[in-house]
């Protein structure tokens, strides 16, 4: 199985299979169905705004009851980083950690269990826009195909085998000013609209006052991008600023919206929005999880909370309850990307329990 895995992962890994290149994202999808192409399992394959995902189910139903997801899609990369290499038990590359490794333990596990038990009832969602914000996959498989499910697993959060059950909400917008244009030289003939975006913007760093750790679980502020003006000599009439909030599900997007222009008189123009996760610590089938898990590994397994965003917050939203973890992985979207083989092991091992306890 080590090795069925281990293979698997490195072909999906050297598909180049980023948002510039959709024939990518379709050759990708098209290689994980046809792995299970000498199987009776249904395979189902969809499109939203060129964006491909696919449904492998042991039964013809849209309400499986399990379903294990995860995205196939991975962030721009050189072509170097798109052959993996192994170094001990690490096999770095691009998308490995994030997270094709897990996906391929997931692809394997669900075969094997399959030719064992084909009555389980279970499927796998894989899809290619999660690192754009998921509207076309997973969003789309909930809502337009109604797909639905008791318990889904998601192994694409936390840190080595971490079981997240709250995720902050992003908010990421865009402020605006105007201004009067004139000459440097006579300011008072004119008004800046970088002076006002930059008042603006203080008056939100000290509101927003950003988390010290990850203890410390409040709305967190950044200010990624600011334009404006054409020339030193003359007072800019335009200005923006592109900002992303993290915000905790004790807050809504309204009220921060609300207060964003109540402090700064500015309407925010909204980019992204994607709502907060979370997931009862003693849901039923997280506890049987968490009992595998630290079973299979041997110790003490952490149930905590992760400032990042992932594709659980649609389940989230259809009240559908999710248990977000993940192997060991290190520098997501970072040259050095990497996963432990032996985790993905443990990973298949954990399942290879899990799925027919719930299914």
């Amino acid at each position: 199985m080590k090795k069925e895995i281990l293979e698997l992962t490195k072909k999906l890994i050297q598909i180049e299979s980023i948002r510039s290149k959709p024939e990518r994202l379709k050759e990708v999808v098209d290689v994980a169905a046809d792995y299970f192409k000498d199987t009776k399992m249904i395979i189902k394959k969809y499109v939203s705004n060129d964006k491909p995902s696919v449904m492998i189910l042991t039964k013809e139903t849209k309400h499986p009851k399990l379903i294990l997801n995860g995205h196939l899609d991975v962030i721009e990369a050189e072509k170097d980083q798109f052959k993996p290499k192994i170094e001990g038990d690490k096999l770095i590359a691009r998308g490995a950690g994030d997270m094709k490794g897990a996906c391929a333990t997931m692809m394997v596990i669900m075969k094997k269990l399959y030719q064992q038990n084909p009555k389980l009832s279970f499927a796998l969602m894989l899809t290619t826009d999660e690192e754009i914000g998921g509207f076309d996959g997973v969003k789309y498989l909930l809502e337009k195909e109604k797909y639905k499910t008791d318990i889904t697993f998601i192994p694409d959060g936390g840190h080595n085998f971490d079981i997240i059950v709250e995720e902050k909400g992003v908010l990421s917008f865009t402020l605006e000013t105007k201004g009067v244009a004139c000459h440097a030289s006579r300011p008072y003939l004119g008004e800046s609209a970088i002076d006002k975006l930059m008042l603006a913007c203080i008056k939100l760093r000290k509101t927003f006052k950003n988390p010290q750790s990850l203890e410390d679980w409040c709305i967190s502020f950044n200010i990624g991008k600011i334009y404006g003006g054409e020339a030193s000599n003359k007072i800019a009439d335009y200005a923006s600023a592109e900002c992303d909030i993290r915000y905790p599900a004790k807050y809504t997007k309204k009220e921060i919206f609300n207060k964003i222009t109540n402090l700064t008189g500015i309407k925010p123009k909204e980019t992204v929005d994607g709502n907060p996760f979370f997931t009862d610590k003693n849901n039923q089938y997280l506890k049987i999880y968490h009992e595998i898990a630290e079973k299979v590994l041997k110790r003490k397994v952490s149930i905590t909370r992760d400032p990042a965003a992932s594709d659980a917050r649609f389940f989230t939203s259809k009240k559908i309850p999710v248990i977000l973890t993940e192997p060991n992985t290190a520098n997501a979207h970072a040259t050095n990307e990497y996963v432990t083989i032996s985790s993905l092991e443990k990973m298949a091992q954990i399942l290879e329990q899990f799925i027919p306890e719930v299914s």
